[in-house]
């Protein structure tokens, strides 16, 4: 049975091997955006941290954008409905879908 050196090192105390789990979710990270680390954990998270605050800033002014759409729609439909337009001919579509013409 073959033992590779990372279920070693772990097996052994005090091996002098320590795992160290943030860099390896930094890696991961990095990795998963397609990104190759480089091997330094200060640079590989500041690569990150660069990555993942341009992510939140363009997801910030998409949802800012998605906002002022609502509230642009919210407007005309309050115009709409204060105008009373159309709601003649939604009557009597409704009239007509329930048979009551």
């Amino acid at each position: 049975m073959a033992l590779n050196s990372l279920a070693m090192s772990s097996a052994i105390p005090g091996c002098g091997m320590t795992i160290d789990t943030e860099y390896q979710r930094i890696i991961r990270a990095l990795r998963a955006y397609g990104i190759e680390p480089t091997g330094d954990k200060n640079v590989d998270k500041a690569k990150l941290q660069k990555i993942e605050e341009a992510k939140s800033n363009a997801n910030a002014k998409f949802l800012d954008s998605k906002q002022e759409e609502k509230k642009s729609e919210n407007v005309e439909s309050k115009e709409f409905v204060d105008k009373g337009e159309g709601t003649d001919q939604i009557a009597m579509l409704n009239k007509l879908m329930f048979g009551l013409l």
